[in-house]
């Protein structure tokens, strides 16, 4: 199946991020990572490259607010990614690192490096935590990032991988003092959230429970809003935690077209549209009805929905004949839900009487 099963004019959609994944290269290397990093991957993206596609970006998408810092481990870029920041906040965007917090080994080290944060400019932080990464980095990283980051304040946010059988990372997570506190006091815009687990390998331990059917029924709105740079120049159609999975996800090389040129192109494609309006749970249900539903019964999140849509050869093939059967509907819903954001966005809609309409 070519993903561009059916083609049509290409969409007016405005991406207002951009992640930038500068390596794969990162101090851990977890089991059931999506990109497979570990420390050893040498691939990065020159820092001179890192700061031509924020320009790049900034100057194609007039809509463009953010700048993600990814991987990998973004921190191991050292000074070129505090310049990238610092080069991101001279464009007036706001800007994000996710991050396992290697760099807390210490109250020292991590006050070095918020500070240093503080100074380029960094909008918010993420901080990726659990049983797989904290065999690499322990809690006392995490404590000591997360006390530097909102004594600083730095908006922060703590992702903690669901617990498998035999781990409780979770819960000394949250009996950590320095967690505690954070999670007390609301003026330190501190967030600590739960994220299940998905399989990537066959020694994958259950970690978090499937999001079952009524899970799988919205619209991915990561795909074309979230535009991803890779290590090796790719620029992919979403920051989807499976598009390493999926190589359709890849539209294009920056090294060969411009991102102008590959975004047109990859807005021509009507499974992306279907995707970002129905997602792939209901893009399933509509051509094989109930009879999928154990296929996704233990499915633990959109993304892994999504790389079994792409995966599976029947799937596929349903896809390339059927698509076009689905598209005057899915393009409509897709201009109407365009309409309808551009009217509330100008304040010439109560989004109040509006939704209680539909309720009834």
């Amino acid at each position: 199946m070519a993903t561009n099963a059916y083609s049509h004019a290409p969409i007016d959609i405005k991406p207002t991020t951009l992640t930038i994944l500068p390596t794969y290269r990162c101090t851990a290397a977890c089991a059931q990572c999506c990109f497979e990093s570990n420390p050893s991957i040498p691939t990065s993206l020159p820092h001179q490259d890192i700061a031509r596609y924020i320009d790049e970006a900034k100057s194609t998408f007039p809509d463009l607010k953010l700048i993600v810092f990814s991987g990998g481990e973004p921190f191991l870029l050292g000074r070129h990614l505090y310049g990238a920041i610092r080069h991101a906040n001279r464009h007036g965007l706001k800007t994000r690192c996710v991050t396992n917090a290697f760099w807390g080994r210490t109250k020292a080290t991590a006050n070095r490096t918020v500070s240093r944060l503080l100074e380029c400019g960094l909008t918010e932080i993420n901080i990726s935590s659990g049983s797989d990464h904290q065999k690499w980095v322990d809690l006392k990283c995490i404590e000591n990032a997360v006390d530097a980051l909102l004594t600083h304040h730095i908006p922060t946010l703590l992702t903690v991988e669901a617990d498998s059988s035999t781990s409780r990372c979770v819960d000394a997570i949250a009996e950590s003092e320095i967690i505690r506190r954070a999670l007390a006091d609301p003026a330190r815009n501190f967030t600590l959230q739960t994220n299940s687990w998905m399989p990537f390998h066959e020694d994958y331990r259950s970690r978090g429970n499937p999001i079952g059917l009524k899970g799988l029924t919205s619209g991915c709105k990561q795909i074309f809003n979230n535009l991803v740079v890779t290590p090796t120049a790719q620029l992919s159609a979403c920051c989807g935690l499976t598009f390493e999975h999926i190589p359709e996800l890849k539209i294009g090389n920056l090294h060969e077209n411009s991102m102008a040129e590959i975004f047109e192109r990859a807005s021509t494609d009507f499974l992306k549209i279907w995707l970002h309006v129905d997602g792939p749970g209901t893009i399933l249900r509509k051509l094989f009805g109930t009879s999928i539903d154990d296929e996704l019964k233990n499915v633990r999140h959109i993304c892994e929905a999504c790389a079994i849509m792409h995966q599976n050869p029947i799937i596929r093939e349903a896809i390339a004949t059927r698509a076009q059967d689905f598209a005057p509907d899915v393009l409509a819903r897709f201009e109407l839900g365009k309409a309808f954001a551009g009217l509330r966005a100008s304040n010439r809609i109560d989004t109040h009487a509006a939704a209680t309409t539909r309720q009834e």
